[in-house]
């Protein structure tokens, strides 16, 4: 019985001492505090930024056509080739251009001719010629006055007929016109032509001039070249073919590209013409300006039109590309992205009077190493390193 109690007494004595060293490292392990760095939460100034989708077209689209009609000798491009402005695009056959040129010039040659003759008057020769032709015309007048008085005599006493008779009176008449003729024609040589005519004649020179020049720039276009540097966009024509004048041949589009897209009825009262924006486009980025704001909603799409010219980039017309567009500032709360955790939701740490408090926050856009939040409030303390090592509840310690 004695020794059953000693035994007793043992296992009471091996228990107490047990639970002793329990104890005592947990009630330590409340007391630690866990090592952290926070930081102050504050709001800076963000952008708010309007996201689209747009396409790429050339900025300025041309078609190229001959100015006279003709065959085609020779199509010196195809679709997709970047060309320089003055490079030859097509010929034109010239064998009838050049025929035309020599005619005009002959024309214009002639007309000078009438005009410089109406400005100087008639030359001595001409004026002889033309006293000459009156005296001619005279005789012949009164040859047929008097042939007319004999015929007269001869009809009253019925020797001739009337018929004969008329045809004396006829002779006259035609006699008569041509004397007069010939004096207007004598007096316009010795006094010059009128003012009138002087007019006309610089009319028709005038004509004459501009007739050649339209068909020497015809034969000088015949060499169709490029007004702009760009690319062929597409080839509308063939050698040999016949083609009539100012049909398109080629149709350039210019290296400068604009984007296009469509803003919303509320977006557009915040876009403004010379708004910066930026595009990517397999990751890469380009500047570009607004430059055009439809007034007209695109009853299909719902959408007012915009157009931004699009700086140092060389991207192929169609390409689909992302537009991004600042709309104004605001007032917003950026974080370091290291500090985001994320479970069922993304969240963080605070530090709320010496413990950790696990918060669930909503993700902005990202800038850099920093993240647009909101969830949080300004004076917040938001815990950056030590987050790992932590959980909701625990006791920590800020350390400088």
């Amino acid at each position: 019985m004695k020794n059953k109690m000693l035994l007793l007494g043992a296992v009471i004595l091996v228990l107490t001492l047990t639970g002793c060293k329990g104890t005592a490292p947990k009630n330590a392990e409340e007391d630690i505090k866990k090592p952290v760095r926070a930081i102050e939460v504050k709001e800076t100034a963000s952008t708010k930024e309007l996201h689209y989708i747009g396409t790429v077209k050339p900025e300025t689209v041309k078609k190229l056509s001959f100015k006279a009609s003709g065959k085609i000798a020779a199509i010196k491009a195809e679709q997709g080739q970047k060309v320089k402005k003055g490079e030859t695009i097509a010929l034109l056959d010239t064998k009838d251009l050049s025929f035309a040129v020599e005619a005009a010039r002959a024309a214009k040659a002639g007309a000078e001719a009438q005009y410089s003759k109406a400005l100087n008057g008639a030359t001595a020769e001409d004026i002889d010629l033309a006293s000459a032709n009156v005296v001619k015309a005279q005789k012949a007048y009164e040859f047929a006055r008097d042939s007319l008085e004999k015929a007269r005599k001869v009809y009253e006493g019925g020797g001739m007929s009337k018929q004969d008779l008329d045809k004396a009176e006829l002779e006259l008449s035609i006699r008569e016109q041509e004397y007069i003729g010939a004096k207007t024609m004598l007096q316009q040589a010795e006094k010059g032509a009128r003012e009138e005519d002087k007019q006309a004649l610089k009319s028709q020179l005038d004509q004459a001039d501009t007739d050649l020049r339209y068909k020497q720039s015809a034969l000088a276009d015949a060499d169709l070249k490029a007004d702009m540097d760009g690319y062929v966009m597409e080839v509308l024509s063939e050698q040999g073919e016949l083609i009539a004048a100012g049909y398109p041949v080629v149709i350039l589009g210019s290296a400068d590209s604009i984007v296009s897209f469509g803003l919303t009825q509320e977006d557009a009262a915040e876009v403004k013409l010379g708004d910066r924006i930026t595009i990517e486009s397999k990751g890469a980025l380009y500047d570009g300006k607004i430059k055009n704001i439809s007034k007209i909603m695109d009853m299909e799409t719902q959408t007012y039109n915009a157009e931004a010219v699009l700086e140092n980039a060389d991207l192929p017309a169609g390409s689909v590309v992302k537009v991004s567009v600042p709309a104004g500032e605001y007032s917003a709360v950026m974080i370091p992205l290291n500090s985001v955790l994320r479970g069922d939701y993304d969240y963080v740490y605070l530090s709320d009077n010496g413990i950790a408090q696990k918060k669930e926050i909503k993700i902005g856009k990202v800038q850099g190493d920093m993240v647009e939040v909101t969830g949080l409030n300004k004076g917040e303390m938001l815990i950056l390193e030590g987050i790992k090592s932590i959980s909701h509840g625990d006791k920590i310690e800020i350390i400088r």
